[in-house]
């Protein structure tokens, strides 16, 4: 114990700081028994023949003679008695002394510990790695409430970070990988437009066909940008109480081309007076996406079907097409970025357009899922 540099100073200054006081209490009750002794002394001295009547009839239990014996027995019985409580007082004075700099020090001790760990950012900080002390309302319970928030603040920023630079190394390597080949593509249309032999409509052509993977990495780009943004917390959506229908008119606006091209018809059913607190612009980019998916997915000439329902809690939006469905193993992946169905509707399909329909609902305190049964129909449900 007296190895702790703290200690050996707190001792030495204790053990000094009770020696004076020692001292000084000796001084102090020697001079003040002196006093006592000195005036009892006189007033005996004033009795005179009275004493000794006093004496006689056993008012004193000793003779004046023998008075200073007796008074030395119990000055010393009250010098030992209170060197005795001196000493048992400044026992537990140093004890109690001693407890109160262990609990700063565990305090300093479990602070540096857990700010170790926090630093090293060898393992995420968990709930049993901040030791918590028992310990009174006070100032040290308060310093220790306080870093405990501080740490966690710290290791959560450190945690946000290391993801945060995990997402960054993925979009990269996904961008890369998706630019590649419209890329490779524009490579070698230019280098065909170099041959002379080519006629004026086979150079239309590969400029058109150049024109459609520029216009693809246009989108894939922006696309990108935007589930970046949502995936960052980056974007703020700005809901007011609007109507649904007018929104989920507009998303289907968006797909005529799509569903037309495919001789389809999308039924909607919504009641004119429902109204939703929600973001229309990106709203309706989310379910657009959905549609777009389901007019690729779904047979020639089908119907897709898009309805409501509203309750005191929820309102839903459900988006059902009689399509190829979607399998077991991949029902849990549709909206993982990049992420394709092993099928051939459409091999140009990037896979994320799910994925940002999927962040601009989350986004809106929303959620979707799916439903799916192969062969026979897809039904995405967004809930607000």
């Amino acid at each position: 114990m007296f190895r702790n540099r703290e200690i050996r100073r707190y001792t030495m200054q204790y053990v000094l700081m009770a020696a004076v006081i020692g001292i000084v209490l000796f001084f102090v009750l020697d001079y003040g028994i002196d006093r006592i002794e000195q005036a009892y002394l006189r007033e005996l001295s004033k009795l005179g023949d009275m004493g000794k009547n006093l004496e006689r009839y056993g008012y004193f239990n000793y003779r004046l003679t023998d008075y200073n014996a007796n008074v030395r027995k119990s000055v010393w019985f009250l010098y030992g008695l209170l060197w005795f409580v001196f000493l048992a007082v400044a026992t537990f004075g140093y004890i109690h002394g001693l407890r109160i700099y262990y609990i700063s020090a565990d305090t300093i001790r479990i602070a540096k510990q857990t700010s170790d760990l926090v630093l090293s950012g060898e393992q995420a900080l968990s709930e049993q790695d901040i030791i918590p002390l028992s310990m009174q309302e006070g100032d040290i319970g308060a310093f220790w409430e306080s870093y405990q928030k501080m740490v966690t603040a710290i290791a959560q920023a450190r945690e946000d970070a290391e993801k945060e630079k995990v997402f960054l190394q993925d979009l990269i390597a996904d961008i890369s990988h998706q630019l590649k080949t419209p890329l490779a593509t524009l490579t070698i249309y230019q280098d065909l437009l170099d041959n002379i032999a080519l006629s004026d409509e086979e150079r239309r052509d590969m400029l058109e066909k150049m024109g459609q993977q520029l216009n693809r990495m246009e989108w894939l780009v922006l696309n990108l940008l935007k589930l970046a943004r949502l995936e960052a917390g980056s974007i703020r959506f700005e809901p007011e109480r609007q109507n649904l229908k007018n929104t989920l008119q507009l998303a289907i606006e968006n797909v005529r081309v799509l569903k037309e091209a495919k001789g389809q018809h999308i039924e909607l059913q919504c009641d004119d007076d429902i109204e939703l607190m929600h973001d229309r612009a990106w709203t309706v980019e989310a379910l657009t996406n959905i549609l777009k998916n389901a007019t690729e997915y779904a047979s020639e000439g089908s119907t897709i079907e898009v309805w409501t329902e509203q309750s005191s809690v929820l309102t839903e939006i459900h988006i059902k097409d009689y399509g190829i469905g979607i399998s077991g193993d991949d029902i849990h992946k549709v909206f993982k970025r990049f992420y394709r169905a092993k099928s051939k509707v459409n091999e140009n399909s990037i896979g994320i357009g799910l994925a940002l329909s999927k962040g601009i609902i989350n986004g809106q305190g929303g959620e979707i899922y799916v439903e799916s049964e192969v062969g026979e129909y897809t039904c995405f449900t967004v809930a607000f």
